[in-house]
């Protein structure tokens, strides 16, 4: 197996999509959506470099379908921008919910 190659589990997508930077874009647009690709640069620019949310963004896009790229109306004709995928909407709120049923459990 090579060093880049990883182990797939039952939950190895899931494990993907809820990483820091993928979780941090897909809350964003569960917020609202659709936004600019600079909108959430601006947003996120704090947390991560551009490298990696351009990063994030190829992958959550091209390899996971989770977000969805669109064109967005602005002031100077159109934009590139991303939506979240319908399907995932429901999964990141069962994901929340799921965290604070944890959280609720470590404190019993």
């Amino acid at each position: 197996m090579a060093k880049h190659e990883k182990q797939q589990d039952a939950i190895w997508a899931l494990r993907k999509v809820l990483s820091r930077p993928n979780y941090a874009v897909m809350d964003i647009l569960l917020q609202k959506s659709p936004r600019t690709t600079k909108e959430l640069y601006s947003i996120l620019e704090k947390k991560f470099t551009r490298k990696t949310l351009i990063i994030t963004l190829r992958e959550l896009s091209l390899d996971l379908n989770v977000i969805q790229p669109t064109h967005i109306r602005t002031t100077n004709g159109y934009g590139l921008g991303y939506r979240l995928n319908p399907k995932m909407k429901d999964i990141i709120k069962s994901v929340q919910k799921f965290s604070r049923i944890i959280e609720n459990a470590r404190e019993a």
